[in-house]
């Protein structure tokens, strides 16, 4: 009956509004960064990988533990990110516009800090900084270009708790502070006599209500769980294409198999927006698995996968993540402190 509930305010919320030219969701998803580059979406439905605050909110209290981690996150092109800052803070100079738009191609750039703090039933985070980068060429015989470079700053609260029997329910309050350069224009654009005012920098508040739930049998052989969560849906400032209130229903399920040593979590997702044009296009599995200090990480859909691991070793963890989707591609790395 809840499920039922949740699916029908979900459809409800989903075909309430229409959007266009938004920043991709892989930029806009405000989950801990190693963990959505890693898992994609299917992040909301497995908890086996620990790293800052889980994606579902519910997982909090299923959890039950207590500790602090503090994350570096670092993508593929770290030089897109010193031109970003400058688009952003209105110090860049004709030379640093033509050595943007000069690359022809899908180009992405991503960086940021966060500290976060988990208890029993809740979990706080900050991310202090983020930096994006994102340009997307089209039609080069007359050459169109969305553009956006931000800065960030979040700050997320989760709380959570033991509803009854093997059923979680949790919420998540996440605000975030940008400033951005961003646009949908011609190329040219960027080189005429008013392309000040085209770069002019944006000011937009967010505030995101998320709630999430989590049904796991904990006492079977295998700990199958069915999670669901409503990510993305909230209130802005001010109205913009690059972050839209652009609601997302997630439902997905995870197993533990036994396996001789380690860990093994298997998961899939059924991820579903405004985005989602085919019903293929929604659904993501995953595969981690850990032995001793490592952890291993795969997931995949219809238009992308990602491959990466984490190495622990006492109070300290380094990760590698590698995404590609026909269009892009992309090489994170983390570094973090757990005490």
């Amino acid at each position: 009956m809840l499920l039922r509930s949740f699916v029908s305010l979900l459809v409800l919320i989903l075909c309430s509004t229409s959007f266009a030219g938004a920043l991709p969701s892989f930029l806009r998803d405000g989950s801990t960064r190693f963990l959505y580059r890693s898992f994609g979406s299917a992040c909301y439905s497995m908890d086996s990988v620990e790293r800052g605050l889980p994606c579902n909110p519910a997982f909090v209290a299923k959890i039950g533990e207590q500790r602090f981690d503090g994350d570096l996150f670092l993508g593929t092109n770290m030089d897109y990110i010193r031109d970003a800052d400058a688009m952003v803070n209105g110090t860049a100079d004709q030379a640093t516009v033509a050595k943007i738009f000069s690359r022809r191609d899908v180009s992405q750039a991503e960086a940021s800090l966060e500290a976060s703090y988990l208890a029993h039933t809740w979990g706080v985070s900050l991310e202090p900084y983020r930096m994006v980068f994102y340009t997307r060429f089209e039609n080069p015989s007359l050459p169109a270009i969305d553009f956006v470079a931000a800065e960030e700053q979040s700050a997320k609260l989760q709380l959570s708790s033991y509803v009854s029997k093997n059923f979680y329910a949790g919420l998540q309050l996440r605000y975030t502070h940008v400033r951005f350069v961003g646009d949908y224009f011609m190329a040219s654009e960027a080189f005429a006599g008013d392309s000040q005012k085209l770069f002019a920098p944006k000011i937009q508040e967010l505030l995101y209500v998320e709630p999430g739930f989590v049904y796991a049998w904990e006492d079977l052989v295998w700990q199958p769980q069915v999670s669901a969560m409503l990510s993305g849906w909230g209130m802005s400032s001010v109205k913009s294409d690059q972050y839209p209130m652009m609601p997302q229903g997630l439902l997905g399920t995870s197993i533990k198999p036994v396996v001789p040593l380690g860990l093994l979590e298997v998961g899939v997702q059924l991820d579903v927006s405004r985005e989602t044009e085919y019903w293929r296009d929604a659904f993501r599995a995953a595969i981690s698995y850990k032995l001793g200090i490592l952890q291993f990480v795969v997931s995949a859909s219809d238009y992308d996968h990602s491959a990466g691991f984490l190495l622990a070793y006492k109070n300290l963890t380094s990760g590698l993540s590698y995404w590609s989707e026909p269009e892009n591609k992309g090489v994170y790395i983390s570094f973090g402190v757990t005490l």
